[in-house]
């Protein structure tokens, strides 16, 4: 059987390498890029052609990642084929390989032919006249592309044929047949693909400008730190600190330099309105956070937008897919126009709402949107406070999803529509033509046609959150959800010698048994209503009273105390309590963090250092007000950096202690929603529970991730990642099978075998 599977995927390799032309969407204009040596001129349109051969199978990553997660569900329009995706029909002739357009083995296999081609044959010897490497890049570009290929396989069907050399004639055939490869999730990191980039993973990214498409050549690379940390982080398994470091120095390395950088705080979160007439909350306007999604330019630090696979929208330029879309109910209609006179094209595409489409956002998104707190600060200056806004939700997920009344139903009844795979109005979509103008009848803040989006920051701080997690740092992990974390000094504790009590008690000790209260006052007022219950009547004199009442404890054998309960984890150093911004970071996790570099956080450099706008707390015209975020000069830091919960639910000051999202209570609620007992604050530092918090934190990351980077393709992966951290496959069966509001027993059944998450491989 194995042999059979090989030499399937074999025979559709023979001719399977990929090149470009000189007019694809995907070549820079050649006189312009000094990087390019004109003898390795071939070579790289070899490597232009890969980056095209990825738009094969860039709805597919959409797909899969989605329909086989929780936060979609099928209509009553569904068609067979996504439905038995849906349904995790894994034998069903439906999902047989090839029989659907997103289950085709072979086209994942083309990439990976094409890439081994290329390592085998590019010259990375080939020297400049300063010295550098003609074709290192673009090497281990490739590399970085050969990986990321084979993690989707993986994810797709467990457990694949290994093929590191290329297929070029039968006898290359009969060389890999013979030796008859495999890897799995498991053992997929020691293979010598992971090797191999491992080897690169440092080599820089090329850089060739604009590409004809319009979108900038470095929007398209893969860095190999941000797969390889993919990479270790789906083999993470409960217990295993060694792939989760791995996988946090990987992240780490990427986000610790001049493509990296810290979540933005330019208008990337929602701000609520109060109309003080109504006392009721709406979302103010705004385009930040959506509009953050909607890059074609050069990636940078301050760019959310890493990686994508673009997309034209003209047969005239390149690959145009439209399926994504379509799916999630959008038509549409393109109409090209070429000036006479100056030869530009311009591309114009208008958007149709289509009711009867396939997939909308299940109920479990709507509801864990909708179960959220929005904070905010309201009042004056002087007397403001931070409020609950009820009933609010995340702000995300009125930028993300849109309910609109089918006209052509009977009682106008309202119909899901997910926006966040479709195109803008007024926004320059990814993969034009010359000029753009975009048209749109839907009236509503939508997303580009730059999908799938590979990596991107809000993506990449919630995996680096999920590998800090497995490490065993959760304290540090929430710090990303609640503040962001950086190099001020605000924001990363270091190790203190010195730590804050963080509890002090009074006790009455008699016949050995002490009875605790929180107060001095609290103490004597219980013994002095006991003796007043036992008929001892004290003089109104408060001087006599008081020796009275040392009478009375020492008559009756009662000694009094105080008791400094210091659970030795604050890090107090120059802090005050009511200024401690990392409360919830531990003095275990700041005395290990030392040893590892992955918290060498360079301030120096900039990378991670808090950077933005500052956003200060306003008050409206007589109607409304606004509550909205604080300024720089209210931080110990000297510039401000966000938490991504905060895209969503508000921003509130990192010492803020009146939040709701602060480490205790999100940990106790995310235990109370898994059946555990809850914790006190002193357990939960308290390292023999550093199992259950961690599985808490992991809970909490997975409802972020779905909160932040829902119908971008990347859910089954978050998914499988958090039911093999817990060690338990009922964690993605429960899950998936509860989509739609009520549980699908025969559904979670079948899920808890993991096997019946990934699709069969042809097998004759």
């Amino acid at each position: 059987m194995k042999k059979n599977i090989i030499y399937i995927v074999l025979l559709a390799l023979v001719t399977s390498i990929s090149f470009s032309s000189c007019e694809d969407m995907l070549t820079p204009d050649m006189d312009r890029n000094d990087e390019i040596d004109a003898v390795a001129a071939d070579t790289l349109y070899s490597y232009w052609g890969i980056l095209k051969s990825l738009q094969s199978v860039a709805e597919r990553y959409v797909v899969l990642g989605e329909c086989r997660g929780d936060l979609v569900s099928g209509t009553e329009y569904v068609s067979d084929s996504i439905h038995a995706i849906l349904d995790f029909q894994t034998s069903d002739v439906a999902t047989a390989d090839g029989a659907c357009r997103y289950l085709k083995a072979s086209d994942f296999y083309h990439i990976i032919n094409s890439c081994n081609a290329y390592m085998a044959q590019c010259d990375t010897l080939r020297r400049t006249g300063t010295d550098r490497s003609v074709m290192i890049k673009e090497y281990a570009q490739v590399a970085s592309i050969r990986a990321w290929v084979y993690l989707q396989l993986l994810l797709a069907y467990q457990r694949v044929p290994l093929i590191e050399t290329p297929v070029l004639s039968t006898k290359d055939i009969d060389a890999v047949h013979n030796a008859g490869r495999f890897v799995t999730i498991d053992d997929f990191a020691d293979s010598p693909i992971v090797q191999k980039l491992e080897e690169v993973a440092n080599v820089d990214y090329p850089n060739y400008g604009e590409y004809s498409s319009l979108v900038h050549s470095t929007l398209c690379l893969y860095p190999q730190h941000l797969v390889l940390g993919d990479i270790y982080l789906l083999r993470g398994k409960q217990g295993d600190k060694d792939s989760y470091r791995k996988a946090a120095q990987h992240y780490y390395s990427y986000l610790n330099s001049e493509w990296g950088g810290v979540i933005q705080t330019n208008s990337m979160f929602g701000l609520m309105e109060r109309n003080r007439i109504t006392d009721y909350f709406e979302l103010a306007t705004t385009s930040g956070w959506p509009g953050m999604f909607n890059t074609t330019t050069e990636v940078d630090a301050t760019q959310e937008v890493v990686t994508v696979i673009p997309s034209s929208m003209s047969k005239l330029f390149g690959s145009v897919q439209r399926g994504i879309q379509q799916l999630f109910g959008f038509d549409s209609e393109t109409s090209v126009r070429t000036n006479a006179e100056d030869t530009v094209t311009t591309v114009a595409v208008t958007l149709y709402e289509n009711f009867k489409h396939e997939l909308g956002a299940s109920k479990a998104y709507v509801n864990l949107n909708r179960a959220q707190d929005y904070e905010a600060y309201i009042g004056e200056d002087n007397t403001r406070t931070c409020r609950v806004i009820n009933g609010a939700g995340d702000a995300r997920y009125y930028m993300t999803t849109n309910e609109r009344p089918d006209p052509e139903s009977d009682n106008f009844e309202t119909v899901n529509f997910v926006m966040k795979q479709n195109m803008g109005s007024g926004l320059v979509a990814i993969g034009l033509g010359g000029g753009s103008a975009l048209v749109s009848r839907m009236n509503s803040i939508m997303f580009p046609t730059a999908y799938p989006i590979i990596y991107r920051k809000g993506s990449i701080w919630l995996r680096f959150a999920e590998a800090l997690n497995g490490a065993g740092f959760p304290g540090y992990a929430f710090a990303i959800l609640k503040s962001g974390l950086c190099g001020n000094d605000a924001w990363v504790p270091t190790l203190a010698t010195r730590y804050q009590p963080d509890e002090i008690r009074y006790f009455g000790v008699e016949n050995g048994d002490s009875t605790f209260f929180a107060s001095a006052d609290e103490l004597k007022d219980s013994y002095i209503q006991r003796a007043t219950n036992e008929g001892v009547v004290f003089s109104e004199d408060e001087a006599t009273r008081e020796t009275e009442y040392q009478t009375y404890l020492t008559d009756n054998g009662i000694t009094l105390g105080r008791d400094t309960l210091s659970y030795n984890e604050w890090p107090d150093e120059s802090y005050v309590p009511e200024d401690l911004v990392c409360d919830h970071i531990g003095r275990r996790e700041t005395r290990e963090a030392q040893s590892y570099p992955f918290f060498t956080f360079q301030t120096d450099k900039g990378y991670l250092r808090g950077s933005g706008t500052s956003y200060t707390y306003a008050v409206g015209g007589t109607d409304r007000e606004i509550g909205s975020s604080l300024s720089t000069y209210e931080l110990n830091g000297d510039a401000l950096t966000t938490g991504i919960h905060t895209r969503g639910c508000g921003r509130i000051l990192p010492n803020e202690r009146s939040t709701v999202f602060n480490y205790v209570d999100q940990i106790n609620k995310m235990l109370a929603q898994d059946g555990e007992s809850t914790l006190t604050k002193k357990e939960i530092y308290q390292e023999a529970n550093l199992p259950k918090v961690q599985k808490a934190i992991a809970h909490l990351i997975l409802d972020e991730l779905a909160l932040e980077t829902a119908f971008e393709g990347n859910r089954f992966f978050d998914l499988v990642c958090y039911s093999r951290f817990c060690g338990n496959p009922d964690e993605l069966a429960k899950r998936v099978a509860a989509r739609s509001g009520t549980m699908d027993a025969a559904l979670r059944s079948r899920l808890q075998n993991e096997s019946n998450w990934f699709f069969k491989l042809p097998t004759r």
